[in-house]
């Protein structure tokens, strides 16, 4: 977590300790549902905090230019989901868009973190 945004790793670096001090990590990474790349340097001692990953499956209900509606297959519960950012990802849900018969067949492989919804994957049967 890095501005109470949950982040991917990217790479990091460690610094070697100095004369006074501790040695340091810089940690790159990029957010899960922004995109956005952060960088955050911590001394190598101290903790950081790791959102816990919710892993299900859910139906889609309907498709939406916005947002997609879909409905957990565990709790019955529907929530409007954000499109995600990766390029199959997107083909495959504006080809079920463009085929309403193939939506009750298909079910997406979701990621609850940190109080949000990821679509991860898009299976089709």
């Amino acid at each position: 977590m890095v501005d109470n945004e949950p982040c991917v790793i990217k790479s990091t670096e460690r610094s070697k300790s100095g004369k006074h001090g501790h040695a340091k990590v810089r940690v790159v990474c990029v957010g899960l549902f922004d995109g956005n790349k952060r960088s955050l340097t911590i001394p190598s001692g101290h903790l950081t905090e790791v959102p816990e990953i919710l892993k299900g499956t859910a139906q889609i209900n309907f498709i939406e230019e916005n947002a997609i509606n879909i409905m957990n297959l565990e709790s019955y519960e529907s929530i409007d989901v954000e499109w995600p950012t990766e390029e199959e990802l997107v083909n495959k849900l504006k080809e079920l868009q463009s085929e309403p018969a193939k939506l009750s067949t298909a079910q997406v492989e979701i990621w609850e973190i940190a109080g949000k919804t990821l679509i991860n994957r898009v299976i089709l049967n």
